[in-house]
C-alpha cells in the first residue's frame, strides 16, 4: 500500500490496476450488504404483506430491488421457541418427528418474496439456542468444551434439523440455501470436530429427500462459521487445520473490525482465497436528518452513525479482509422498546397504518458503495463482480467496533471492475476538518475517464432541507499527470468514480417516503375500540394462517410460541418443550398495540390448560399488564402495571415490577373460562376478574401513562379467546404524532445538551438535557395544529417548567412526572382544535426531553 501524509495534511495512495486479482475467486468480491431475519425483528413484516401489501412490497424493492441491488443476501437464524435478544423466533420443529413448518415466522418466506424481486439473491442459515428436543443431547454447547462434551451422537439429530429445514423451504418456496453455519451463534468456544462431521455429512448424503429434490446442489452448499461475536479464534484454527479449510470455505465474525493477533482472516483470504464476512453488525442509530440538530455539531456523523458504519466496512476490509458486511437488522419490524432497538436503515413498525420510514442519509451512505460498483458474488453477476483493491483501501479511524475518526486520519476504499476499465473509491471523512487526497493512478485503463464526484453531507443551514446535500454530483476531479486530487468535507462520504451514472434514476437521489400516513392503531373509533381480535379471522381468506404459520395478527412474541389453533390463540411450548436458552429467556409472553395509546382498558378472555402435568417452576398462570415502552428483557412484568394470576387463584398485582399487591380468590374455578380486565386511567389502575374489581391502586411513584399491551403464561397451552382494548370514556385516548427531541421543528434556545446515539431505551436513542439559567432563558418551542401536547422523557427529579401557549401562560412552575424513559412527564389537554405555538421553559433545575407528542380532537375524544 503506498500511503503516504504530507505537511499540508494530504493523504497519497496509489490505484495500481495491477492490483485487481481475479484469481482468488469470491474472497475479493464486493459483495454489497445483506440483511439478516432473527430474534422477532422482522415480525410485524407478516402483517404488512397481508394487510399493507403496497408497502410490504415497497420496502422490500428498496433493499433487493433496482438495477444496483443495495442488499444481495438475506440470512436467517433458526429459532427456537426462545428470546434470543429482541424477541422469539419460533422453531420450524418442536419435536423430532414433527414435519418442518418453515411458515412459522418471517424469515423463510421474506427470502421468497424477496426473490422474487432478485432471484439470484444469495441465503444463509444457521441456529441461535436449540430447541427442546434437542436440548438433552445438546446441553453442554454451553461449556467451555462444547467440543468434547456434546456426544458425536447429538450430531445426527442436529444435522436432520437443518436438513429437513432446508428441504421445506424448498418444498414450500422452491429455494435452495446457499450457505449453512452448522455451530452456535456467537460461541465462544467453535465446535471444530462437529463442523468437519457436518461438512463430511452434507456431502455424501444422498437419502431420505422427496422426490424431484436438487441433490447434488444441497451437496454442495457451502459452510460459513463460526460467527463468533469480535473473537477472532477461529481464524487461528483454520490456518492450523487444513482439513478445517478445506470444510469452510467462508468465514465470519461480528461488529470488530480488526484481525487478530495473527491476522488469520487477512492471512486466509489473501493466501487461502476464503471468504471473509462481517457476518452480524448494526445498522446507523439516529437516523441522519436527526444526527444534525446534536449540538456537538456531527452533522450525519458521529459514533453507530451511517457514517460510522462506513468506516467499518472501510476499516473492516483494510484489517481483516472482510468483503461483505450484514445488517442487524437493516429493516426494524418489530416493536421498539426491545433490547437492541433504533439500529436500522428502515423503520417498519406499525402494519395497520402501512407506514414506513426510510433513514434516507443512512441508506444512501450504503448505496455510495453498492450504486458506484458492481455488487455480488461472482454466480450472480457473471464473473463480473468488482473487486476490492486493497492495496489502495486503508482506515485510520480509532477502535475496532464504535470507530472514531481523528482529525487527519485517513479513510477510503477502492473497487474496480475486473478488467481495470473503470474504478471507485470511497472516502469516509467523520470528522471537524476537511481531508484532502491525492491519487496516482498505475497501469489502470481507467485513467483516461472523467473521475465523477459524488458527495453526501449534512444541511448548511437550519432553513435547508435534511438531505439537501445528499448523493450529490457535484462535480469531476482532473486528472493530471496521473493523479487526480480530492478534498472531503467534515462529516461527509464521497465518492469519486469514473462510472457515468448522472442520469440513472436509481441512483440519483430522491427522498424516500411512505405512501401512507402514520396513524395510531384504533379500529372503530364509534365505539371507542383500539383493537379486537377473537381469532377466527372469518373474513380473511381460508390460507390466511396456514400462510403465517398460526401467527396472530399485530402481536411479537418475546418467549414461547402464540399460534392460533381452533379459533383460539394458544401458547405452545411446556417446560419439556422449553429450548436450551441463547443467554436468557423469561416466561411465554407476548406485545400487542400502539406505544401512543395513554388511557384504555383491556380485557381478555383466556383458559387455563389443566392436561399438561409438569414441575414447571413457573407455574401455570396467565398475566396481562398495560402501557408498556421498553422491554429489555422479554418479560411480561415489563408492563408497569399488570397482573399474574394462577390456576389455584393466587393473584399478584405489580407496579413497575414490584409486587404491590396480593391475595386468595377462595372460589376460583380453574376449570372454567375466565375473563381479566385491566384499565388505566390516568394514574389508577384497576383490575377486575369476571366483572369483579379486585384490584383498585393509585400509581404515585414514577407512573407509566402510555404504551402497549403485555400478555403472558406458564410453559403451558393456555388458550386465549378475545382481547378488546377499549378507549376510557372522558380521558384522552392517546396522542396521534411523536416529534423526536431532535427533530428539526422543535427550537431550542438557551442552555441544551443534545446528543445522538444514547441509551436505546431513549426513542431514536437521543436526548435533549436543558439547564435553567439565571442570565439565559433556556426552552424549546415549537407550533401544532391540535387540542393538547405531551413531553417526554425520564427522570426530571428537580425541574420546574413554565409553559406558554400562544403567548400566555397555561402552567407555572409545573412540575414534571419522575418516569421512567418513554413515558409522559407532562401532559396539557383541552385545547382549542387550532394552530397553536408552545413556549415550553426549563424555569428551575435540570430537564430531559426525548419527545413531544400531539393530541387531536379525535384522539381526545370519548364515547360517554
Amino acid at each position: 500500500m503506498d500511503l503516504r501524509k504530507d505537511d499540508s495534511m494530504t493523504t497519497t495512495f496509489t490505484i495500481n490496476g495491477r492490483d485487481i486479482h481475479t484469481d482468488q475467486g469470491d474472497a475479493n468480491t464486493f459483495k454489497g450488504f445483506g440483511y439478516l431475519n432473527c430474534n422477532n425483528s422482522s415480525r410485524l413484516l407478516l402483517d404488512y404483506k397481508w394487510q399493507q401489501p403496497e408497502a410490504y412490497q415497497a420496502v422490500l424493492h428498496i433493499l433487493f430491488g433496482g438495477p444496483h441491488p443495495l442488499m444481495r443476501m438475506l440470512k436467517v437464524e433458526l429459532g427456537a421457541d426462545a428470546n434470543t435478544s429482541s424477541g422469539t423466533e419460533p422453531s420450524p420443529k418442536r419435536s423430532a418427528v414433527e414435519p418442518a413448518d418453515v411458515r412459522r415466522g418471517v424469515g423463510f418466506q421474506l427470502i421468497a418474496d424477496a426473490k422474487k424481486i432478485q432471484p439470484d439473491l444469495m441465503t444463509s442459515i444457521l441456529r441461535w439456542a436449540e430447541p427442546g428436543w434437542l436440548k438433552a443431547d445438546w446441553r453442554n454447547v454451553r461449556t467451555d468444551d462444547p467440543d468434547a462434551r456434546v456426544p458425536e451422537a447429538a450430531f445426527e439429530p442436529m444435522y436432520q434439523y437443518y436438513k429437513q429445514t432446508i428441504i421445506a423451504a424448498w418444498q414450500t418456496y422452491g429455494y435452495l440455501f446457499d450457505y449453512i453455519d452448522p455451530d452456535r451463534n456467537e460461541t465462544r468456544h467453535p465446535m471444530v470436530r462437529f463442523i468437519k462431521w457436518f461438512a463430511q455429512r452434507l456431502r455424501t448424503d444422498n437419502e431420505g429427500f422427496p422426490e424431484g429434490f436438487p441433490v447434488a446442489q444441497y451437496q454442495a452448499i457451502k459452510l460459513i462459521a463460526a460467527d463468533q461475536n469480535t473473537d477472532t479464534n477461529f481464524g487461528d484454527m483454520m490456518l492450523a487445520d487444513p482439513a478445517l479449510r478445506a470444510a469452510v470455505p467462508a468465514v465470519g465474525y461480528h461488529y470488530r473490525t480488526s484481525d487478530g493477533d495473527n491476522q488469520p482472516f487477512t492471512q486466509l483470504a489473501d493466501t487461502y482465497h476464503h471468504e471473509v464476512w462481517y457476518s452480524e453488525g448494526v445498522g446507523p442509530m439516529t437516523a441522519g436528518r436527526l444526527r444534525q440538530q446534536d449540538t456537538r455539531g456531527i452533522g450525519i456523523g458521529g459514533t453507530q452513525s451511517a457514517l460510522d458504519i462506513a468506516n467499518r466496512l472501510i476499516k473492516s476490509c483494510a484489517q481483516s479482509r472482510r468483503s461483505f458486511y450484514i445488517f442487524q437488522p437493516a429493516l426494524a419490524g418489530f416493536y421498539p422498546g426491545v433490547r437492541y432497538a433504533h439500529k436500522e436503515l428502515i423503520v417498519a413498525q406499525t402494519p395497520w397504518s402501512g407506514y414506513y420510514q426510510v433513514d434516507n442519509i443512512g441508506l444512501q451512505v450504503m448505496k455510495h458503495f453498492s450504486d458506484f460498483a458492481v455488487a455480488g458474488w461472482n454466480r450472480q453477476t457473471n464473473g463480473q463482480s468488482w473487486r476490492y483493491i486493497t492495496s489502495a483501501t486503508a482506515s485510520a479511524a480509532a477502535g475496532t467496533e464504535n470507530l472514531s475518526q481523528p482529525a487527519g486520519a485517513p479513510s477510503y476504499m477502492t473497487l474496480a471492475a475486473p478488467d481495470g476499465a473503470d474504478v471507485s473509491t470511497i472516502f469516509v471523512n467523520d470528522t471537524d476538518q476537511k481531508q484532502t487526497y491525492t491519487v496516482i493512478l498505475t497501469d489502470l485503463p481507467a485513467a483516461h475517464k472523467p473521475f465523477n464526484i459524488w458527495e453526501t453531507r449534512g444541511a448548511d443551514a437550519p432553513e435547508e432541507d435534511y438531505d439537501a446535500h445528499v448523493k450529490q454530483l457535484i462535480g469531476t476531479a482532473p486528472v493530471t499527470d496521473g493523479r487526480y486530487t480530492v478534498t472531503i468535507k467534515p462529516h461527509a462520504v464521497v465518492t469519486v468514480t469514473t462510472l457515468d451514472r448522472s442520469a440513472d434514476p436509481a441512483v440519483v437521489y430522491h427522498r424516500l417516503t411512505a405512501a401512507a400516513a402514520d396513524t395510531p392503531l384504533y379500529e372503530d373509533p364509534h365505539h371507542g375500540i383500539l383493537f379486537q381480535d377473537d381469532y377466527s379471522y372469518a373474513d380473511m381468506p381460508a390460507a390466511y394462517l396456514a400462510d403465517r404459520g398460526g401467527a396472530p395478527r399485530y402481536t411479537t412474541d418475546l418467549g414461547g410460541a402464540f399460534e392460533v389453533a381452533g379459533g383460539k390463540l394458544v401458547q405452545q411450548i411446556t417446560e419439556a418443550e422449553r429450548a436450551l436458552d441463547w443467554e436468557y429467556s423469561c416466561p411465554p409472553n407476548f406485545t400487542i398495540g400502539d406505544d401512543h395509546w395513554e388511557n384504555y382498558s383491556v380485557r381478555l378472555g383466556f383458559a387455563f390448560d389443566l392436561t399438561t402435568q409438569q414441575n414447571s417452576t413457573d407455574g401455570n398462570f396467565i398475566a396481562l399488564g398495560i402501557r408498556e415502552q421498553n422491554d429489555f428483557d422479554g418479560d411480561v412484568m415489563a408492563a408497569p402495571y399488570g397482573l399474574r394470576l394462577t390456576t389455584a387463584g393466587h393473584y399478584e398485582f405489580w407496579d413497575q415490577g414490584r409486587i404491590v399487591q396480593q391475595h386468595w380468590q377462595g372460589d376460583f374455578d380453574p376449570t372454567t373460562d375466565h375473563e381479566l380486565q385491566i384499565t388505566g386511567n390516568a394514574n389508577l389502575i384497576t383490575v377486575q376478574l369476571d366483572g369483579q374489581e379486585i384490584v383498585r391502586y393509585l400509581a404515585t411513584e414514577q407512573p407509566a401513562l402510555s404504551g402497549r399491551v403485555k400478555v403472558g403464561t406458564g410453559y403451558y397451552h393456555t388458550a386465549i379467546t378475545n382481547l378488546i382494548v377499549q378507549q376510557v370514556p372522558g380521558q384522552v385516548t392517546m396522542s396521534t404524532t411523536r416529534w423526536d427531541d431532535l427533530d428539526p421543528r422543535l427550537t431550542f434556545v438557551g442552555n441544551w445538551q443534545r446528543e445522538a446515539n444514547r441509551d436505546s431505551k431513549n426513542w431514536e436513542r437521543s436526548l435533549s438535557v436543558g439547564q435553567a439559567s439565571a442570565q439565559t432563558p433556556t426552552s424549546v418551542q415549537f407550533a401544532f395544529a391540535g387540542t393538547g401536547f405531551v413531553l417526554i422523557g425520564g427522570g426530571n427529579r428537580d425541574a420546574l417548567l413554565n409553559i406558554y401557549v400562544d403567548g400566555g401562560p397555561v402552567q407555572i412552575l409545573a412540575t414534571p412526572l419522575p418516569t421512567a424513559e418513554k413515558q409522559p412527564n407532562l401532559m396539557v389537554p383541552g385545547l382549542p382544535a387550532v394552530r397553536h405555538e408552545v413556549t415550553v421553559e426549563v424555569a428551575r433545575g435540570t430537564y430531559t426531553l426525548d419527545a413531544v407528542e400531539f393530541i387531536t380532537e379525535e384522539s381526545a375524544s370519548a364515547n360517554d
